[in-house]
C-alpha cells in the first residue's frame, strides 16, 4: 500500500464540448443554500406557492434540463433575465424545460403561477473542468517491475488520459499497487481524480480504473545511440534532433538541453515514418527536469536508466495517426532537461523520433505541425550524431586479493561514429560494464573495496554493483572514494560486475578501481574545502595575551 498521495498536474489543453462526463451530470443539480448569519428569518411562502425540484440547475452549453413544478396554480409563465438560457413550460405535465445556449455564464429563470406567486431558479452554464475516462490502459514490460517506477507510470498515464481545461489541475488520490506483477499478469488500479473548476468550470470528482498489463517482452540491446546535445542551449523554436528507428534495429536516444531566454516546451515525439503505417513500440524511458540544477537532472537520468534497463522496465505504446509524446517539459529560462530512452519497434513500420523546441502555449494536439520544422543550427561543439554501441564500453579487469589495484577510467573517449556527424566525448548515453575477475589466493573470505577517482572535475555517479544500485555523492578532488559497502570475496575465483553511465552536467574522465586497501569511506560535504563547491573558510580570530591577575 502506498501512502496517501495527491499530485497536481497542470495542463493548458482546451477541451471540446464535453460529451457525457464521468462526473455527476450538471443537469438538474441542486445548488447548496449559503449559510446566512445575522439575517432576519425569511417570510413563509404563501399557501400553495409553486416550488421547483431541483431548486437550481447546472448545464453544459446546448444542454437541456427538465425541472418539476410542485404546487402553485396553473397556468404558469416563465421569464429569464438573460438570453443565456431559454425556458418553456409544459402546463399539463407541470414541468419547466430550461435550455442552455452556446455561451457560458449564469442566469435566473423566474416562474410565476396564476395567483402571482413566483419562484426563482438559478441556472449556471459551464463546461466540466476535465473529462475523465472511466478506464485507462497501461501496458508495461519488466521481469521484476519496481513499485516506485510503476507508480510513476500510472501517474504519467493519467496525465495523458485526463483532459483538463486551461488553468485547471488534477489531483489524484492515494492508490494501491500490486506487490508484484510479472510478465503476463494484470491488475486494475482504481484512482480518484478531483479537478476544481472555480468560477469558470464545474468541479469534477470521478474515479477511473487504470488497467495495468505486463506484456512479456525480451530485453533488447540497441546497437545504435542517437546523441542529441547540439545546440545544448536552446534559444529558439525548431527541431533539435530527428532520426528513424526501424524494426529489428532498436536504438537509444540520449538528449540533454538547457532552455534559455523565455519559457518553452521541450518535447520528445514519435510518429510513423510512413503515413498510414502505425507501429507498436517498447520504450525504456528515464527522463528528468525541468530543473535549473543541471547536475541533478543529468544524475537522475543515468541513475534511473541503469535500474530500469536492468529490470527491462518499460512501456508499450501505439504510434499512429497522431504523434505520440513520450516526454514533455515546460522549461523556464535556465532549466535543464535530459533523458535516455530505449526505443524498440515491436511491430509495424519504422518510427521517426524527434526532439522539438516549441512555444510554451503549443498543446500536444498541435505538435504535428512542428515535426517538419527546420533543424536548429548547432553551437559548434558537434555534440550530436549516431554512434555504434556494439561491444563498446565492455571491459574485463583481473584482480588478485592483496595485489595491485585493478583500475580503469571512462568518459574521455567517444563511441565509434556511425554517421560522421559529430562526437560523444564523455560517452553520454553509454552503459559501461566493468567485470572484475577476482582471485582470492587465501583460504578465507577477504574484504575488497570498489572506488571512484575524479580526474576531470566535479562529478556525481551511479553504479550497479552486482545488480544493486549505489550512488556516490558529488566529488571534485582526485582522491579515491568508496563505492557502496565493502565486498566479501570467497577463496578462489569470482566476479564483480559493475555497470555505470556518465551523468550529464558532470565532468570526465572518471577512474574506477578495485582494491584491498580501504579508500575514503564517503565524499566530502559539498561546501567543504575538498567538496564540489568549496566555500571560503572563516579565518581564526587573533588571540591576544590576557593580563596577569
Amino acid at each position: 500500500m502506498i501512502a496517501a498521495l495527491f499530485i497536481a498536474v497542470l495542463q493548458a489543453t482546451p477541451l471540446p464540448s464535453p460529451a457525457a462526463s464521468p462526473a455527476p451530470s450538471p443537469a438538474a443539480t441542486a445548488a447548496p443554500s449559503p449559510a446566512v448569519t445575522g439575517a432576519p428569518s425569511p417570510s413563509p411562502a404563501p399557501a400553495n406557492a409553486p416550488a421547483l425540484q431541483p431548486a437550481a440547475v447546472n448545464l453544459h452549453p446546448n444542454q437541456t434540463a427538465s425541472v418539476t413544478i410542485a404546487g402553485g396554480t396553473a397556468p404558469f409563465t416563465a421569464a429569464v433575465d438573460t438570453p443565456l438560457v431559454s425556458a418553456a413550460i409544459d402546463q399539463a405535465a407541470h414541468a419547466l424545460s430550461v435550455a442552455a445556449s452556446t455561451n457560458t455564464g449564469r442566469a435566473v429563470v423566474t416562474l410565476t403561477d396564476a395567483a402571482g406567486n413566483a419562484v426563482q431558479l438559478p441556472v449556471r452554464v459551464a463546461y466540466d473542468a476535465a473529462i475523465v475516462p472511466p478506464n485507462v490502459t497501461l501496458r508495461v514490460t519488466g521481469d521484476d517491475v519496481q513499485t516506485q517506477w510503476l507508480q510513476t507510470q500510472v501517474l504519467k498515464a493519467l496525465a495523458k488520459a485526463v483532459q483538463l481545461q486551461p488553468g485547471t489541475a488534477a489531483r489524484y488520490g492515494a492508490f494501491a499497487l500490486p506487490s508484484t506483477i510479472g510478465p503476463g499478469a494484470s491488475a486494475d488500479i482504481p484512482v480518484a481524480v478531483a479537478v476544481a473548476g472555480g468560477d469558470t468550470y464545474f468541479d469534477v470528482n470521478a474515479t477511473t480504473t487504470v488497467s495495468v498489463q505486463n506484456v512479456a517482452a525480451p530485453a533488447f540491446l540497441p546497437p545504435l545511440l542517437f546523441y542529441d546535445d547540439d545546440p545544448e542551449r536552446v534559444v529558439s523554436e525548431g527541431v533539435l534532433y530527428r532520426n528513424r528507428v526501424t524494426p529489428q534495429n532498436p536504438a537509444r536516444l540520449y538528449y540533454y538541453h538547457q532552455n534559455m531566454q523565455q519559457p518553452r516546451r521541450i518535447v520528445v515525439v514519435l510518429a510513423p515514418a510512413q503515413s498510414g503505417d502505425p507501429a507498436t513500440v517498447q520504450l525504456i524511458d528515464a527522463s528528468a527536469g525541468p530543473n535549473i540544477d543541471v547536475m541533478t537532472v543529468g544524475h537522475a537520468v543515468s541513475r534511473d536508466f541503469l535500474v530500469d534497463k536492468a529490470h527491462n522496465d518499460g512501456t508499450i505504446v501505439d504510434v499512429g495517426a497522431a504523434p505520440y509524446v513520450a516526454d514533455a517539459f515546460l522549461a523556464q529560462p535556465g532549466d535543464g532537461v535530459a533523458g535516455s530512452i530505449g526505443i524498440n519497434v515491436l511491430s509495424g513500420g519504422p518510427v521517426d523520433v524527434a526532439v522539438l523546441s516549441i512555444p510554451a502555449a503549443v498543446t500536444d494536439d498541435q505538435i504535428a505541425q512542428y515535426l517538419n520544422a527546420p533543424k536548429l543550427p548547432g553551437d559548434g561543439h558537434r555534440r550530436t550524431g549516431v554512434f555504434s554501441l556494439n561491444d563498446y564500453g565492455q571491459e574485463r579487469l583481473p584482480f588478485s586479493v592483496g595485489g595491485d589495484d585493478a583500475y580503469t577510467q571512462y568518459g574521455a573517449t567517444t563511441p565509434p561514429s556511425a554517421d560522421n556527424a559529430g562526437r560523444d566525448i564523455g560517452d553520454y548515453g553509454v552503459i559501461h560494464t566493468l567485470t572484475f575477475d577476482v582471485t582470492n589466493p587465501g583460504s578465507a573470505p577477504a574484504t575488497v573495496y570498489l572506488y571512484e577517482e575524479p580526474l576531470g572535475g566535479v562529478v556525481r555517479s551511479s553504479f550497479l554493483v552486482n545488480g544493486v544500485l549505489n550512488e556516490v555523492g558529488c566529488a571534485r578532488v582526485s582522491q579515491k572514494y568508496q563505492i557502496g559497502q565493502p565486498l566479501m570475496v570467497g577463496p578462489g575465483r569470482s566476479e564483480i560486475v559493475v555497470q555505470t553511465m556518465t551523468d550529464g552536467g558532470s565532468n570526465y574522465p572518471l577512474g574506477v578501481g578495485l582494491s584491498s586497501t580501504p579508500p575514503l569511506p564517503q565524499t566530502p560535504p559539498i561546501s567543504a574545502p575538498d567538496g564540489c563547491f568549496p566555500k571560503p573558510q572563516p579565518s581564526s580570530p587573533a588571540v591576544t595575551a590576557s593580563p596577569s591577575p
